[in-house]
């Protein structure tokens, strides 16, 4: 994925199959029990694939990584430990991260705002289209907390040049 246009295609297709399933089981299933573990079947299925995907080309940075057996905070210089391993990002890196989390996470402000705007109009409603409609709008908030980052980021990298690849 060293093309832009390519990691684009890749982000749209995945976020656009995610509306496309989610409007699928959450309209067209009548029973709620089995509304309910679908759903979070499927939210868990999504970001497994979804993390497959992005996370071979983006290092996941969302959640906490557990490395022999301690979280990993912000890489502060603990005395008696080296200063940076090779996993470790570097100065651009940690960048790029910082900029992509603003803007996913800008991005999931707004929409949890319109979330909330419009919550009462699914009070209106029969309360199973209510809850439907609701869940409709409300899941996608989960995922995209999960993988929004890295999208921004496959979404906003240049072009790798031609020296760089392997």
């Amino acid at each position: 994925m060293v093309r832009r246009n390519n990691r684009r295609l890749l982000v749209a297709t995945t976020y656009a199959t995610l509306m496309v399933l989610m409007a699928a089981y959450i309209l067209l299933l009548p029973s709620k029990a089995l509304l309910n573990a679908i759903t979070m079947g499927f939210i868990l299925a999504y970001n497994g694939v979804s993390r497959a995907m992005f996370g071979r080309l983006v290092k996941q940075t969302v959640l906490p990584e557990i490395h022999g057996g301690e979280l990993i905070s912000l890489r502060l210089a603990a005395p008696g430990r080296p200063r940076r391993s090779e996993d470790d990002l570097d100065e651009r890196e940690v960048t790029v991260r910082n900029a992509a989390h603003f803007e996913a996470y800008c991005a999931l402000a707004l929409y949890s705002i319109a979330l909330w705007v419009a919550s009462p109009f699914f009070f209106s409603l029969r309360p199973s289209m209510g809850v439907r409609g609701f869940m409709l709008l409300a899941l996608p908030l989960l995922v995209m907390a999960l993988t929004l980052p890295q999208a921004v980021v496959l979404w906003t990298e240049p072009d790798v040049p031609e020296e760089a690849r392997v």
